[in-house]
């Protein structure tokens, strides 16, 4: 049986914040390990790539300080599958992962997952010391004129997919529990999970960079989290820090 430490996780919740995850970045030093950051309100979130998260108080705004990981695509791959896991255990929505950090409801994003690390040099014996800190944007409680009125034509909440006030404090906590027992548990025993989450997978994208684009089959994810495609050029790997991926005709999955 995989046991989950839920209570090392230290929660600071806010009113209002620019970031969570740079309320962490500016406090790196002074946080300890397992620190969560839950603001009400976040006014300067950012996505992959540079992206802008526009969110308001509707939505979950949680970020998670883990020290000395070496890796955020593993915690980026346990966070997506912990959110789908969440949504389902909690309210039976079936959600599944648009690779490699979107979150998708009935052909809408609904959350978005941006895991940045650093390595910090320290004067003392250490040398040095990994961080990882995980940020997780969740539409929960925005009406559907909140999508129209920001230009977001591919978003949506749980709110506006199945008229229901939900509880943001619930499903923060609950995402925090299954990120706890998926550490717990052997990383490819999560990528199995990650994988049949995936609608991406067994379609024809277009995978976007530096404004060209590539055609190819999304085969299958590698046991990094990383996207295996295939084209008339053979078969290769995408890391997710470089592209973007779109569907055959420019739409969002």
């Amino acid at each position: 049986m995989v046991r989950s430490n839920f209570t090392k996780f230290k929660i600071i919740s806010l009113p209002a914040t620019t970031s969570t995850n740079t309320y962490i970045k500016e406090r790196i030093d002074e946080l300890p390990e397992n620190s969560v950051v839950i603001a009400d309100i976040q006014t300067d979130g950012k996505g992959r790539l540079g992206n802008k998260w526009i969110a308001d108080k509707g939505a979950l705004s949680m970020s998670v300080l883990f020290k000395d990981i070496s890796s955020a695509q593993n915690l980026t791959v346990i966070s997506a599958v912990a959110v789908c896991q969440s949504l389902y255990r909690l309210y039976g929505i079936k959600a599944g992962i648009k690779w490699t950090n979107d979150i998708i409801c009935e052909n809408k994003k609904i959350c978005g997952i941006l895991c940045e690390s650093a390595i910090k040099c320290s004067s003392d014996s250490e040398g040095h010391r990994s961080y990882v800190i995980c940020g997780i944007g969740l539409n929960v409680n925005q009406e559907k004129e909140f999508f129209d009125k920001s230009e977001l034509s591919d978003g949506a909440s749980l709110n506006s997919l199945y008229s229901k006030e939900y509880d943001k404090t619930e499903i923060g906590l609950y995402i925090l529990r299954r990120i706890a027992i998926l550490q717990g548990m052997a990383f490819s025993e999560v990528i199995k999970m990650y994988k049949a989450l995936c609608v991406t997978l067994g379609r024809q994208v277009k995978l976007i960079r530096n404004n060209c684009e590539i055609t190819a089959y999304a085969k299958d994810i590698d046991e990094n989290g990383c996207l295996i495609c295939e084209n008339e050029s053979g078969e290769f790997v995408v890391n997710s820090g470089v592209v973007r991926v779109r569907g055959m005709n420019g739409e969002y999955i």
